[in-house]
């Protein structure tokens, strides 16, 4: 049983995170609400009638800056694996939570996923077993302290579930802009996992691994952001405000260029109530002559050009790619096809840049998630020399072509010898880490890919 000491100390600073979490969540779900597409147009009070300030137009640019990034990004594993840490985190299912993790946090800028290690009860036929399960988070339900100098988390606090927003609930207070108030969460450190049940402290566990099983996922980490940039940053944001207002101007001018306004001039006071005079297709005006022989003069006003916001919009649309290293391309619009593969690459490289640093900080982060698993499954909290040396390996960028890396890969071999047969080239060729480093195992020790080593047999 834990001392009122301890226990006070976790209250404390569940309830330092709380507030925290409470902080930032707004923030990170309002970035969500732009991903989905669901954000409101401002109303600026100028031209917007009454009837369309609910409108919400469809302006998908912000999933489309996180999933063209986030699809490029494909984690394969880890290289140098003489643990199996690629089939643990096989079955448990971590590629598939590695690959939540990774999209929620090019959305919010940090996501997180907690290694949850589970200890079974011993009995007559089987001793107790350790399992482990890994579980993610946005940043709407997680949040922690960032140790600067590790990149890891000092402590951290991850909702398991919420209560409905209700002002009548004593501990609803600042929860009103969330929607939502924590129920259940699980508090993490170094020494210790405290679980909260409806919001009372239930149950601690011991963490003999010695650091917090709660882990973040960032994108753009820096000084200032600790947790992370997100993809939808607020230069995105605001243009894509811009966007929803003009297309609101657009569909505004639509309906008044599908009807032409017209006018009648010379009507005689009284003769037609003008408040009930309107046109319609369909209808048929009859205007007959006065006592003098006169007729009105009808009219019909000069109709607005809307070409004007197709124009605007592609010029946003530039904005929105300068913004997020996309290309019209990936908004859908059409430009001339590139020449070849490498003038493709050359249209993309600034998204190519972007992939290689989000591979570079979430392989490393992958990484301690990995060591964390294992230590957690052995119950030890020195890290194993065996997994010091692993990293993590990604699928390519850009689809490979077969053909030209074959020509590469030869190439390359008749002026490195010593490049045949190991990974390096089979992974240039496009076959996963594990398949590569099986390949590299096997021809080592004889003499592989002969029939590229054809101008050299002797």
């Amino acid at each position: 049983m834990p001392d009122e000491e301890l226990i006070a100390e976790i209250n404390s600073l569940a309830d330092k995170l709380l507030i925290k979490l409470q902080t930032l969540a707004w923030p990170a779900g309002e970035k969500y609400c732009y991903f989905n597409a669901n954000q409101s147009v401002v109303d600026l009070g100028i031209s917007m009638p009454k009837n369309f300030r609910g409108l919400r137009p469809g302006v998908g640019w912000a999933s489309r800056a996180v999933n063209t990034l986030s699809d490029r990004i494909n984690f394969d594993g880890f290289a140098n694996d003489s643990v199996g840490i690629n089939d643990l985190l096989d079955s448990i299912g971590a590629f598939s939570v590695f690959g939540k993790a990774k999209s929620d946090a090019l959305i919010a800028g940090c996501s997180f996923i907690a290694v949850l290690p589970t200890v079974t009860q011993p009995t007559n036929e089987s001793p107790a077993k350790t399992t482990i399960k890994l579980l993610p988070f946005t940043a709407t339900e997680a949040t922690g302290n960032i140790d600067q100098r590790t990149g890891l988390l000092d402590s951290g606090l991850a909702v398991l579930r919420w209560y409905q927003y209700d002002e009548t609930n004593a501990n609803a207070r600042g929860w009103s802009k969330v929607g939502l108030i924590p129920a259940d969460y699980a508090l993490f450190t170094k020494d210790f996992t405290a679980y909260f049940i409806n919001q009372q402290l239930a149950w601690i566990t011991e963490n003999k691994t010695k650091r917090p099983l709660l882990h973040v996922i960032t994108h753009r980490q820096s000084a200032d952001r600790p947790f992370g940039k997100s993809r939808i940053s607020n230069t995105a944001r605001r243009i894509i405000d811009e966007v929803g207002r003009l297309k609101v101007r657009y569909e505004i001018a639509a309906e008044f260029y599908s009807t032409p306004q017209r006018y009648v001039n010379g009507l005689a006071d009284g003769s037609i109530d003008g408040a009930k005079f309107e046109a319609a297709l369909g209808k048929i005006w009859t205007i007959t002559k006065d006592e003098d022989g006169e007729k009105p003069e009808i009219g019909q006003l000069a109709q607005m050009s809307i070409n004007q916001f197709s124009d605007q919009k592609k010029d946003l649309a530039r904005d929105f790619c300068a913004e997020t290293a996309l290309t019209l391309r990936n908004l859908g619009y059409e430009t001339a096809n590139p020449t070849s593969a490498e003038s493709l690459s050359a249209m993309s490289d600034d998204l190519l840049l972007e992939a290689q640093a989000c591979q570079t900080e979430f392989g490393r982060e992958f990484r301690e998630i990995a060591i964390s698993a294992q230590m957690a499954l052995e119950g030890i909290e020195t890290v194993p020399s065996s997994l010091r040396d692993i990293e993590a390996a990604w699928k390519p960028v850009f689809q490979l072509d077969i053909g030209s890396a074959g020509d590469a890969a030869y190439k390359l071999i008749q002026a490195m010898p010593e490049l045949a047969g190991t990974t390096t080239l089979y992974r240039m060729l496009g076959m996963n880490i594990r398949e590569a480093e099986e390949l590299a195992r096997k021809a080592n020790g004889a003499r592989p890919n002969n029939f590229m080593l054809a101008g050299d047999q002797r």
